[in-house]
């Protein structure tokens, strides 16, 4: 029998910072008013997914590219081994946690299906130029070798991949995703083959940047984003809200907010 959880907290890393971010940044408990907090990692030459503790080591590449997969990955394995009742929230490895703000917005009981920071607001879904990945690539080019990465192209195929589509979606670090939401992305990416390098007519590649994918799947099958301030990483952000988001996204410390709100987001329960 499954152990019911009302979410999981679900933070992807990669082996390159396992020694660094999920120290430096791991959550002080491994629960929160019923939501267990889970690390989620990726190799793709172990046999089967494992839990470790609370590390879940994925069947999957741990490569920048492939974080959509090991997202939607770490999201099957919740929900083949727990009976969620509301839904996951999706963080990076590098955020500072307010945790009283963290537990109100977990306990909020009127919670939409997709919910983050609106990081594009395109009234209609069509297909863009972005080089984030190409310039990633080409600055780091050691990835491609990594035998954890698996990824199958030389630095010039890699080059292709600056087609992705343009939608309204929730960018960056922190997303509440829904049940209903989960098992969207769960049953979309096993209909193809969880291949995000696969190309679709005509928004370019849509897998291969994760907050891209999440949204362009999401909205695909109707489920639209609400947007929440969710998290800060710009002075702009912090002015405008009444209260104190989930988190501080440090960039690992290239945010310059960092110094100067730490100690708020410090002042947990």
């Amino acid at each position: 029998m499954k152990e019911q959880i009302r979410g999981a907290i679900l933070i992807y890393s990669c082996h390159k910072h396992k020694d660094t971010r999920l120290k430096e940044f791991k959550l002080p408990n491994n629960e929160y008013a019923g939501w267990k907090v889970f690390y989620i990692l990726g190799n793709p030459n172990i046999e089967n997914d494992v839990l470790l503790g609370n590390k879940i080591m994925l069947k999957c590449e741990d490569s920048y590219i492939h974080v959509a997969k090991k997202v939607v990955m770490g999201i099957r394995f919740i929900y083949e081994n727990y009976e969620v009742e509301e839904g996951v929230l999706r963080c990076g490895d590098d955020l500072i946690f307010n945790e009283a703000s963290l537990i109100n917005f977990l306990n909020k009981r009127d919670k939409e299906d997709y919910m983050g920071i609106v990081a594009n607001n395109s009234p209609t879904v069509c297909m863009e130029e972005n080089n984030f990945m190409p310039a990633y690539y080409l600055s780091h080019q050691e990835d491609l070798q990594n035998p954890l990465h698996g990824i199958p192209y030389t630095i010039q195929e890699m080059m292709r991949f600056n087609r992705v589509p343009k939608l309204k979606y929730a960018g960056g670090v922190v997303v509440y995703l829904s049940n209903k939401s989960c098992k969207t992305l769960v049953e979309h990416f096993d209909s193809i083959g969880w291949n995000i390098f696969q190309e679709v007519d005509p928004y370019g590649y849509p897998y291969i940047i994760e907050d891209i994918a999440v949204g362009f799947v999401l909205h695909q099958n109707n489920i639209f984003l609400t947007g929440y301030p969710l998290y800060i990483d710009r002075e702009q952000d912090f002015a405008k809200h009444n209260m104190i988001p989930i988190a501080l996204h440090t960039n690992k410390y290239k945010c310059n907010l960092v110094r100067k709100y730490k100690k708020i987001f410090l002042q947990n329960i």
